[in-house]
């Protein structure tokens, strides 16, 4: 979806990038890249696709968790690694089953399970061959838990609609993720994109009504980027007194850059998100 290093869509193959995340040539080991690329692929493709599979949970895996330990992430990406297929999805269950919350399993297990084989690439451990074939078999299973955890049903055409994207340039797309996740869990209808050329979400908001548009921003790099498409968005997008909220590593303690940016607001912790964005459309209501 507009990076070159997909083919086609977020299932395309993976190739290593030639730049660090925020644009800087060199200075950065293959193993460093290669880390934190496989990090940005469970990122823009698997944490996504299962965090929408727990918006509709089966209620045994609502329990309160625990997060996963360094042991099982080893033998997590072990299992992954091997030469044979192992049965992944027995170890899954029996995680699970042994009170692991799914949250834990997504945001505790598998993205470091991806860094944690970066890091065996980096020493040497394992080569090209092994990380491509412990990608599919990551994609695998997500595939096996939508069908077990996936319940297909439709969202309310009532509810309030965020858009949440990338901002120009911007490759880190975990925050987003997080962010969607509240979103669902609020009851929000939630359209998320990891396009960093923007083409496709920015069709989308000229297309569809959103109530609040989202923009993730973690490279200084990109901000006068930034602080140029917002006002492009508030002219093109299609309700034009939509809502606009900015968030990451950029925004941290630097409110003067949600001024700057000619955002409405900033989220510096995921979960509050939703209630922003409430608080944004509950002042517009009061406004009219």
């Amino acid at each position: 979806m507009g990076d070159p290093r997909y083919s086609g869509d977020l299932t395309g193959s993976f190739v290593p990038p030639r730049e660090s995340p925020c644009g800087e040539a060199g200075g950065l080991g293959r193993g460093a890249r290669w880390r934190d690329d496989l990090a940005r692929v469970v990122e823009a493709e698997i944490i996504p696709r299962l965090m929408l599979a727990h918006r509709s949970e089966r209620p045994r895996v609502r329990a309160v968790g625990r997060p996963p330990i360094a042991e099982e992430v080893v033998r997590f990406s072990a299992l992954m690694l091997a030469p044979q297929d192992a049965d992944v999805m027995a170890e899954i269950r029996g995680l699970l089953d042994g009170g692991l919350g799914l949250d834990d399993l997504l945001l505790g297990l598998l993205a470091p399970t991806a860094r944690h084989i970066g890091r065996l690439w980096e020493e040497d451990e394992c080569d090209f061959v092994q990380v491509t074939v412990a990608m599919a078999r990551l994609r695998r299973i997500v595939h096996d838990l939508e069908l077990l955890f996936l319940d297909p049903h439709p969202v309310d055409p009532a509810s309030r609609r965020v858009l949440l994207m990338p901002a120009p340039g911007e490759m880190h797309t975990f925050g987003l993720t997080l962010v969607a996740h509240f979103f669902g869990e609020a009851g929000w209808d939630v359209t998320s994109s990891v396009d960093r050329q923007l083409t496709e979400p920015m069709a989308r908001m000229r297309a569809e009504w959103f109530d609040v548009i989202g923009l993730s921003l973690s490279c200084d790099a990109h901000l006068d980027a930034l602080t140029e498409i917002i006002p492009v968005i508030r002219r093109g997008s299609r309700n034009r007194g939509v809502s606009i909220l900015v968030g990451g590593p950029a925004f941290h303690d630097r409110p003067d850059r949600v001024r700057h940016a000619g955002a409405d607001a900033a989220v510096g912790d995921a979960r509050n998100a939703p209630g922003i964005a409430q608080s944004l459309l509950d002042l517009r209501v009061r406004a009219c």
